[in-house]
């Protein structure tokens, strides 16, 4: 069938619910052919309608097609109207881990690595911690610049899964990170720059909190001054 053929089924159909609304098997042919001519709000929307009339039986199409909606609109960089679309997939089937996953895209792309971090959190309350999760939220702490926090993350995700590549990826990282301002704590110092050399030896110790060193040498500060 052309393009043609579906825009006059889906008039026909809409003639047809005029007269029998209650017959639900005219809003899900009707949202088939929405569907062919990728209308997927409208084809939501007859889904929704026939969903109201049957309860649980249309739950899946109904949640595919929002997917299939946040989809699109997402690889278009509509992110704001594909969280939206994703949310309604979510709440559809609440148990679909895919919704998520793309709802926690569309936050990223969006910057807000606030919400990004509260959804992981709720996924995690919901569906217990696993490795995976804790790397996701070490790398948004990552983001939103709380290095301590996203260094513990690591060491649970590592804990979970000692050989895992991604956090130990992340925890070498961190290490080069403490080494780095370290290096720069001690250059600060050697000048005489001791409140810049303190605050390059907290960020040390913000990225290696369990390195024993760097608290010697933020304890040591206060001895060099005049």
């Amino acid at each position: 069938m052309g393009k043609s053929q579906y825009e006059r089924a889906v008039i026909c159909f809409s003639k047809a619910i005029t007269l029998q609304p209650q017959q639900v098997q005219l809003y899900v042919s009707q949202a088939e052919a929405y569907l062919q001519l990728c209308d997927f709000q409208s084809a939501a929307a007859c889904y929704k309608q026939a969903w109201l009339l049957e309860p649980g039986a249309f739950e899946d199409r109904l949640a595919f097609i929002y997917y299939l909606q946040g989809q699109c609109l997402f690889d278009q960089g509509f992110f704001v109207d594909a969280l939206e679309a994703f949310s309604k997939a979510a709440e559809v089937k609440p148990g679909c881990r895919a919704h998520k996953v793309r709802s926690l895209a569309c936050l990223t792309a969006l910057g807000r690595h606030t919400d990004c971090l509260k959804l992981v959190n709720d996924w995690m309350a919901s569906e217990g911690p696993t490795s995976d999760l804790y790397i996701l939220r070490a790398r948004l702490h990552k983001e939103l610049n709380k290095t301590s926090v996203c260094y513990h993350d690591v060491q649970l995700a590592l804990a979970l899964n000692p050989t895992c590549p991604v956090a130990g990826a992340l925890q070498l990282q961190l290490r080069e990170a403490s080494e780095q301002a370290r290096q720069r704590a001690v250059d600060k110092a050697l000048c005489g720059e001791l409140p810049e050399a303190l605050c390059m030896i907290n960020i040390a110790l913000a990225n290696s909190p369990e390195d024993g060193g760097l608290y010697l040498f933020r304890c040591f500060q206060p001895m060099c001054r005049p």
